[in-house]
């Protein structure tokens, strides 16, 4: 069953087209990546899910409804802004209870669901003394107060340092498998990303490129990779980029890694050798497998298949 279901939507500012085509499903009981870069057309793509938009044209169904101004389907949705703003001079429990109040659930949900984010302990801190962590978890919270079945998550650990995201992206996780939360992650920023979401749908000028599980995808696209660790990425990485069969290339602080044309992955394993002694570089260790998250959208953004990129 689809909680979402969209096809063919396009919206226009004026003459930017930010959603040129889309279309997209999302499974009840799922967590769904939305993957794009900034201008991409994601926020719009939220914005038409929780009906704050009208498509220019094309369907979008959220629960089987139209979701434009309806009532029906806000109240079964949470939404977790990328920067979320609360009363800061208020009190963590007393604001929640308020909510409470507001969406007719009693007062004892506030602390439920504090507790289910792991902030039963700042109950009378104020919610301005809140780190960027634990704000995100109050937001969390504050999505969670009516009992949604789905979640919107626009960019929720663009302001977070490494461990808060994947302190948060669990917390997600844990509420998919516990709660039977269906969450829709929209976010630029990848590494963790893999280890949540069962499918990604990532985006780029308005459309769809790809959509599908992360293997599936490699697969698809060809996306099979070496990854190569060495102490020189950069000036390995500069050698390897000459070979004419090498067909993509992305470095990072830890390593290289490299797609090929068909056939050529023994001619890569015995030139990496002789290229990392050209510049003394230590091979630390080569991997085969298939694509991670990064690299496929760095295919996405860069228009597909081709070139050394």
């Amino acid at each position: 069953m689809s909680i979402v279901w969209a096809e063919n939507l396009v919206k226009s500012y004026g003459k930017v087209v930010a959603v040129d085509g889309l279309s997209l499903r999302v499974d009840k009981g799922s967590v769904m990546g939305l993957i794009g870069p900034n201008g991409a057309g994601k926020t719009t793509t939220i914005k038409m899910i929780l009906g704050l938009l009208r498509p220019d044209r094309g369907q979008v169904r959220v629960f089987d409804q139209d979701p434009w101004d309806n009532p029906n389907i806000k109240s079964r949705i949470g939404i977790i802004h990328e920067r979320a703003y609360f009363p800061s001079h208020r009190k963590v429990l007393e604001y929640l209870e308020r909510v409470c109040r507001i969406f007719g659930q009693p007062e004892s949900r506030a602390r439920e669901v504090l507790t289910i984010v792991n902030l039963e302990d700042v109950y009378d801190r104020k919610i301005k003394d809140l780190s960027a962590g634990m704000l995100q978890k109050f937001a969390i919270a504050h999505a969670l107060v009516h009992e949604p079945e789905f979640v919107v998550a626009d960019e929720p650990t663009s302001n977070l340092d490494p461990e808060a995201r994947s302190d948060l992206l669990e917390l997600i996780l844990k509420l998919n498998r516990e709660e039977n939360v269906t969450f829709l992650i929209s976010s630029h920023i990848l590494p963790e990303l893999s280890r949540v979401c069962e499918n990604i749908a990532i985006m780029n000028q308005g459309k769809i490129w790809a959509s599908g599980k992360l293997a599936e995808l490699s697969e698809k696209f060809g996306a099979k990779t070496t990854r190569i660790s060495t102490d020189k990425p950069e000036a390995l990485a500069e050698l390897i980029g000459k070979l004419d069969y090498v067909e993509r290339l992305l470095v990072d602080s830890r390593g290289i890694s490299v797609s090929v044309v068909s056939g050529a992955d023994e001619k890569l394993y015995e030139d990496i050798p002789k290229l990392a002694k050209k510049v003394g570089a230590k091979v630390l260790g080569i991997e085969s497998g298939v694509a991670s998250l990064e690299e496929l959208f760095r295919i996405a953004v860069r228009s597909g298949r081709g070139g050394k990129h």
